[in-house]
């Protein structure tokens, strides 16, 4: 093996990341599943987010459809991501897979509980960019605090965007 290939090695497995978050939001789970499947609607209140497309139009039949965002969180770098929808169970969950500057799969899953509807969203992706997986090793954790942040972000604008009535 030459040393090359050990290296590309040793990149690559810092290149991967998983994340898990979970949501809770005082809202139907109708409502909620409504907010989150129209992705054309995330700017208004994901903070973070600067630009979706769709251009399938989301939700009906979902499978199969293609949406593209562009992320840009506290740290002086962007994502864009493209989605296609693998799997969809109304009310219920959706998987995604990803490709453009991080490839993998998106997974969420919504359920009714004591304190409102609860979603659960899984995240397995590695980078593509060149700059950051050659990075990861170093900037790992700065990374994984940019992800987290946008996602209490989001939590934050979908909980006020639900509560103001914007999704029927």
């Amino acid at each position: 093996m030459r040393q090359v290939d050990v290296m590309w090695s040793w990149v690559d497995r810092w290149r991967w990341y998983r994340f898990e978050e979970e949501w809770v939001v005082d809202a139907p789970v109708e409502t909620v599943w409504d907010g989150m499947v129209h992705v054309e609607e995330w700017p208004r209140w994901w903070e973070g987010l600067e630009f979706t497309d769709s251009p399938d139009q989301l939700p009906v039949g979902m499978e199969g459809k293609h949406y593209t965002t562009r992320w840009k969180g506290p740290l002086p770098y962007g994502l864009d991501i493209h989605a296609v929808i693998r799997e969809a169970s109304t009310h219920d969950s959706i998987s995604a897979d990803i490709h453009g500057d991080i490839e993998g799969r998106c997974t969420c899953r919504i359920e009714e509980s004591q304190l409102g509807t609860r979603g659960v969203f899984s995240l397995d992706v590695r980078t593509t960019k060149p700059w950051m997986s050659l990075l990861s090793p170093f900037l790992k954790g700065y990374f994984s605090e940019n992800h987290n942040r946008l996602m209490a972000k989001g939590m934050r604008g979908f909980t006020r965007h639900l509560s103001k009535g914007a999704v029927a």
